[in-house]
């Protein structure tokens, strides 16, 4: 059984809120963790729980405990806990990480908010139109053949169609699987990713100014995380780069890392890149001159985040409308298809 995968975000914030209440409390960690352990309701979590409190008993770092579930406590999560080892300022920056937690998921959270009405549309209008191809159309076909109605071109398409659909259900119903399949299986396919998908959504209009500015954003706010915690410069890249799977950002990134460890300055070895537009090229660069690298990384977080809402929307404010008003178009040629004829029928009844 998978424990790790039954741990949800919300259960994992509540926990380093939980814990960094208790430790400013004064209670030191093994208590802490034993008093979060017996209010968890998640069994998962709690064995979790359980093996880092023996851990520590038997004399391992709370980092090091932790790092031993690292689908649960990333790997910016495992650098600042070692600082804060070091510094004794486990509660304090167990705080600051939450709230980066929080932030960080809530950018996560909003693209997901933006594509959730698009794709209930689409699926609609799919299972409208279905219905009218499988039951609704062939209703009207009967009808038009007992009366022997003169069809023009427009209904005899959609009535072949539905035909079709009817007569080769099965076949329809295999091909729809086999390309939600196909689609599964090349999603899980690195080459694939890498080669095509990575690359195709930084081409795409809109979305990929969208998609960009949320990766500046994520990766400035893991950056500044890391960097109030006194991570180096190099190790928060290292760890800042994995804040997207998209391979061609990780790339860069780490181009950048080889650069830098020959002495070259990062703001102007940005200024090229793909992702890294003038905006954050100067402020970063203000940055590197006035050695306030967190402070300006959390400035450029805050830039992107907003920028980021603000275009989100309106590209949702944008495509609702386009959205049901395509769909509209489509139920209304189908309807109007079906229709027409109609006409003919009424002369032959003589109406």
């Amino acid at each position: 059984m998978n424990l790790i995968s039954k741990v949800s975000n919300k259960e994992f914030i509540e926990f380093n809120r939980v814990l960094s209440l208790l430790l400013i409390s004064k209670l030191s960690i093994i208590d802490s963790l034993q008093l979060i352990k017996q209010q968890t309701q998640n069994i998962s979590f709690k064995e979790i729980i359980q093996k880092i409190i023996s851990d520590l008993k038997g004399g391992n770092s709370l980092s090091k405990s932790f790092s031993k579930f690292p689908k649960i406590f990333s790997e910016i999560y495992v650098a600042n806990l070692k600082v804060a080892e070091e510094t004794g300022y486990i509660a304090e920056v167990l705080t600051d990480f939450t709230d980066y937690q929080e932030k960080f998921s809530n950018l996560k959270r909003k693209i997901v908010q933006a594509i959730r009405y698009p794709i209930f549309v689409m699926l609609i209008s799919i299972g409208v139109i279905f219905f009218m191809l499988f039951f609704l159309i062939p209703t009207f076909e009967s009808l038009f053949v007992s009366v022997k109605a003169n069809i023009p071109p427009l209904t005899k398409f959609l009535l072949d169609t539905s035909q079709y659909f009817v007569d080769n259900y099965l076949l329809v119903t295999a091909l729809f699987i086999g390309f939600v399949l196909l689609l599964n299986t090349l999603s899980k396919s690195e080459s694939f990713k890498r080669n095509f998908l990575d690359s195709l959504i930084l081409h795409l209009p809109i979305i990929s100014k969208l998609y960009v500015i949320n990766i500046l954003a994520r990766f400035a706010l893991s950056m500044s995380i890391l960097l109030k915690s006194k991570v180096n410069l190099l190790d928060s890249l290292k760890i800042s780069k994995n804040v997207t799977n998209n391979s061609i950002f990780k790339s860069e990134i780490s181009k950048f890392i080889k650069r830098l460890i020959k002495g070259e300055s990062f703001a102007a070895n940005i200024r090229n890149s793909k992702f890294f537009d003038l905006t954050f090229t100067k402020l970063l660069a203000a940055g590197e001159a006035s050695a306030e690298l967190a402070n300006v990384f959390q400035l450029i977080s805050e830039y992107y985040s907003k920028e980021f809402d603000h275009k989100l929307d309106n590209l949702t404010s944008f495509i609702e409308p386009i959205l049901i008003l395509f769909v509209g178009l489509i139920i209304a040629v189908i309807l109007v298809a079906m229709y027409l004829p109609m006409f003919e029928i009424i002369n032959y009844l003589g109406v």
